[in-house]
C-alpha cells in the first residue's frame, strides 16, 4: 500500500511537467470519420495560394483517395482533383510524376481527359539543346592570294542531367509494410492497490501497454485500444483485365504483433496471422475507369473476420476471430475463408457472402474391424455461413444498411440432443443522419488494405479542423439474433434463445471542438453469443433472473491549433449484464447468487445475497503533436467498480471461506508515445 501511495505524488509530478508539451487523445465512444474529399480540396487550394506548394500536393493527394473511394457521395470528381495534383507535383519540378497523373487523366473519358492529354504531352517532350552561337561573315582578305575557308568546329551540346528523383513522394513505394503502429507507453493502472490484492493483477509502474488502460467506452469502433506495437505485411498488385472495363487485384496481408512477439511465449498464432488476404475482381459498370458503379467479387483464401454484420464493432456479428473470443463459430480450427459478391450503385450496393469453417463436433462412426457398432469420435466439420446486405444513401444525408445472416455452428454432444444442429439466425440495421461532409462512420477493421503505390491508402489520415464550420452525424443501430439452444427445462428439446443489442452514437465537430456521446444496450445473451450463452450451448434457465447492460458515455475535446495542443475528457457509466440465482438454505433463510458478466471470460462472482451496481470510469487526457505521424499522449484515469472481489477466509469462523468485495477505487496514470504511419 505505502508502494501504491509513494508513486501517486510522483504521477502527478510528471503529468504536470507535460501540461504544456502535451496532447489529448481523443477518448470518445466513436473515433472522427476522415476528413471529405471537399474539405482536403478546399485546404489545397489555400496551402497552394499560400505558397506551400509541398502542403497543397499532400492534401490534394489525400482529397483523391478521399473522392476515390468506392461509395463516396458528395465528392469531387476523382479525376478533378487528380487535375488538382498533377498540376501541383508540376509547380513542384515533380514533372515525371505529374505527366504519369495527366496520362492517367487522358486515358478515361472526363472533361479534363483532353486537356491533360497536352499537359502530359508538353513535359514529356524533351527540350531540345540549344546550337552553338552563329559565327559571323568571314571579311575578305587584304592580302593577295587564296581565301582559305575557316576551320569548321562541332560543338557537342553537354549530356542532359538525369530525371530528379522524386524523393518522399507518394506514387514512389516506399516498402511492402503498411499501417504501422508504435507505442512507447509508461504508467500504471492501479495505484491505490497493492500488486496481488485486485484482479487483473497491477505490477508496479512500468514500460508496457495493459489491457485495463482501455476503459469500456474507448474506441468502440475498432479492435484494438490505440497503444498497440503492430504493423501489416501488405504485397499488392492491381492489374488492368483483358476485358474492358475490367480491374483485378489481390493483396497478402500479414500481420505482426510485435509487442506479442517480444512476450516470448512461443505462440506465433498470436503474434503473426491473416489480418485480411484477398483477391478482387470489379467489373465497372458505368464506363469509367475509376467509376464506383459496378460487380464485384472478393475472395478471402484464409479468414473472413472483417466480412461481419452489425456496424459499430463493439456489437458486430459474425466474426471470427476466435483469439479474442469473437468468433461465431465455436471451437473452431483455423481460419474460416470465404468469399462476398457485390454490386454497388451510385448511391446503393448490395451483397451476398459466404464463410466455410472447420469445427470440432461429435460423430458417430463404425468401430474399425468390421463392426456394426459405432463409436462418438471429435472430427473437424465443415460449417457454412451465409450473409446478406443492402445499403442506401438518401438525400446525401441519411444513409440506410441492412443486413441478414445464417450460420452453422456444429452440432451438440449433450445427451438428450446429441447430434442435432447449433446454429444463429440474425439481422442488423442502421440509421445514419448525417452532414454532408461527414460521412457514415466505417471501422478499419473491416476495410480492405490496399497498398498501391499509385494510389496509397491513408489509415491515419491527420485531423482537419475549419473554424467556424460545424458537422455531424447521429446513428441509430440494432441487432437481433436467435440462437438454437438445448432447452434447459425440456430434456431432448432445443429453443430458440433471442439475443438482442443497439446503439445511439452521436458525434459533433464545430471548429476546433469535437464531441461525441454513445448509448449501448446488450443483453445476457447478446454478450455470450459466440459462447454461446451462460450455460455453454443451453438456454437461460427460466428460475433465473437476467440483467441486461446498458452504458452511457460522453467526451470533448479542444484543439489549440498554435501549440498543437488537444486536452479532452471523457466518463462513461455502465450497468454491468447479470446473472443471478435464488434458493433457501436449511433454515429456509433465502440464498441469492450474482455474477457480473463484462465481457465474455471476464465474470466476478459476488458474495450471497449482494447485487452487482454501476460502473463509473473517467479519463482526463492530454495531446502534444510533434508531427503528422508522432504525438506524446498523458493522461490520468478513474475507475470506481464495487464489483471485484477476493476469496477470504470468515473471520468468524477462521476455517470457511467467503467472497469479499475489494476496494472499489482505482486511479491510474499512463504517458505514451506514438507512432502512426
Amino acid at each position: 500500500m505505502l508502494r501504491r501511495r509513494a508513486l501517486a505524488p510522483t504521477a502527478v509530478l510528471l503529468l504536470s511537467c507535460l501540461a504544456a508539451p502535451a496532447w489529448a487523445q481523443q477518448p470518445g465512444p466513436d473515433p472522427q470519420p476522415a476528413p471529405t474529399a471537399t474539405e482536403l480540396r478546399d485546404k489545397g487550394r489555400a496551402a497552394l495560394a499560400s505558397g506551400d506548394t509541398a502542403g497543397a500536393c499532400l492534401l490534394f493527394e489525400q482529397s483523391y483517395q478521399a473522392a476515390a473511394k468506392p461509395g463516396a457521395t458528395n465528392a469531387p470528381a476523382a479525376d478533378e482533383v487528380l487535375f488538382d495534383l498533377a498540376e501541383c507535383h508540376e509547380k513542384l519540378g515533380k514533372a515525371a510524376i505529374a505527366a504519369a497523373e495527366y496520362e492517367q487523366i487522358a486515358s478515361g473519358s472526363s472533361a479534363k481527359a483532353a486537356a491533360a492529354k497536352d499537359r502530359a504531352a508538353k513535359l514529356r517532350t524533351p527540350t531540345k539543346p540549344e546550337g552553338p552561337a552563329p559565327q559571323p561573315p568571314a571579311t575578305a582578305p587584304t592580302v593577295p592570294g587564296p581565301v582559305e575557308p575557316p576551320p569548321t568546329t562541332t560543338v557537342t551540346p553537354p549530356p542532359a542531367p538525369p530525371p530528379e528523383k522524386d524523393k518522399g513522394l507518394l506514387p514512389i513505394r516506399l516498402g511492402d509494410f503498411m499501417d504501422t503502429r508504435l507505442s512507447w507507453t509508461f504508467g500504471d493502472d492501479d495505484v491505490l492497490h497493492a500488486t496481488g490484492v485486485a484482479q487483473p493483477l497491477s505490477p508496479d509502474a512500468s514500460v508496457a501497454d495493459r489491457k485495463t488502460y482501455r476503459l469500456f467506452f474507448d474506441n468502440l469502433n475498432s479492435r484494438f485500444g490505440g497503444r498497440e506495437n503492430l504493423t501489416h505485411l501488405a504485397l499488392y498488385k492491381k492489374m488492368p483485365g483483358f476485358i474492358n472495363g475490367l480491374d483485378t487485384e489481390a493483396s497478402l496481408i500479414v500481420r505482426l504483433d510485435v509487442a506479442e512477439l517480444a512476450k516470448g511465449a512461443n505462440n506465433l498464432n498470436k503474434a503473426i496471422y491473416d489480418a485480411g488476404t484477398y483477391i478482387r475482381a470489379f467489373y465497372h459498370t458505368d464506363g469509367k475507369k475509376d467509376g464506383k458503379a459496378g460487380l464485384g467479387l472478393t475472395l478471402y483464401p484464409l479468414d473472413t473476420d472483417r466480412m461481419r454484420l452489425g456496424y459499430l464493432y463493439d456489437i458486430s456479428w459474425g466474426g471470427t476471430a476466435g483469439s479474442i473470443n469473437q468468433s461465431i463459430f465455436p471451437r473452431i480450427q483455423g481460419g474460416a475463408p470465404g468469399g462476398k459478391l457485390e454490386y454497388a450503385g451510385d448511391n446503393w450496393g448490395v451483397f451476398v457472402g459466404l464463410k466455410t469453417a472447420q469445427l470440432i463436433q461429435t460423430e458417430l462412426v463404425l468401430k474399425s474391424g468390421g463392426s456394426n457398432e459405432v463409436e462418438a469420435v471429435k472430427i473437424g466439420q465443415t460449417n457454412y455461413g451465409a450473409l446478406f446486405g443492402a445499403n442506401v444513401e438518401i438525400a446525401d444525408m441519411v444513409r440506410i444498411d441492412v443486413g441478414a445472416g445464417y450460420f452453422q455452428q456444429g452440432k451438440f454432444d449433450l445427451p438428450g440432443v446429441f447430434g442435432k444442429p447449433v446454429y444463429t439466425i440474425g439481422e442488423s440495421a442502421r440509421v445514419v443522419v448525417h452532414h454532408k461532409d461527414m460521412p457514415a462512420p466505417r471501422s478499419v477493421d473491416f476495410l480492405l488494405y490496399r497498398n498501391d503505390p499509385n494510389k496509397p491508402q491513408i489509415i491515419f489520415a491527420p485531423e482537419v479542423y475549419t473554424p467556424g464550420k460545424t458537422t455531424w452525424a447521429v446513428t441509430l443501430e440494432e441487432d437481433v439474433l436467435a440462437q438454437n439452444l438445448a432447452d434447459f427445462e425440456v430434456a431432448g428439446q432445443t429453443r430458440m434463445q433471442p439475443a438482442v443489442a443497439g446503439a445511439v452514437t452521436g458525434t459533433l465537430k464545430s471548429g476546433y471542438l469535437r464531441a461525441s456521446i454513445a448509448g449501448i444496450f446488450r443483453d445476457l445473451p447478446f454478450v455470450l453469443r459466440n459462447q454461446p450463452s451462460f450455460i455453454p450451448f443451453q438456454t437461460v434457465p427460466k428460475s433465473a433472473t437476467t440483467q441486461n447492460e446498458l452504458f452511457f458515455a460522453a467526451s470533448l475535446d479542444y484543439h489549440i491549433a498554435a501549440a498543437h495542443l488537444t486536452p479532452g475528457f471523457g466518463a462513461g457509466l455502465q450497468f454491468p449484464a447479470q446473472f443471478k440465482t435464488s434458493s433457501v438454505d436449511t433454515d429456509a433463510s433465502p440464498i441469492n447468487r450474482t455474477v457480473v458478466i463484462r465481457e465474455q471470460g471476464n465474470i466476478a462472482i459476488l458474495p450471497l445475497n449482494r447485487d452487482g451496481v454501476p460502473i463509473f470510469q473517467a479519463r482526463v487526457s492530454l495531446k502534444w503533436e510533434l508531427s503528422t505521424i508522432l504525438g506524446i499522449l498523458a493522461w490520468v484515469q478513474y475507475v470506481r467498480d464495487n464489483n471485484g472481489t477476493f476469496i477470504d477466509r470468515d473471520p468468524n469462523e477462521g476455517t470457511v471461506t467467503q467472497r469479499t468485495f475489494l476496494s472499489p477505487d482505482f486511479l491510474g496514470f499512463g504517458l505514451s508515445a506514438q507512432a502512426r504511419f
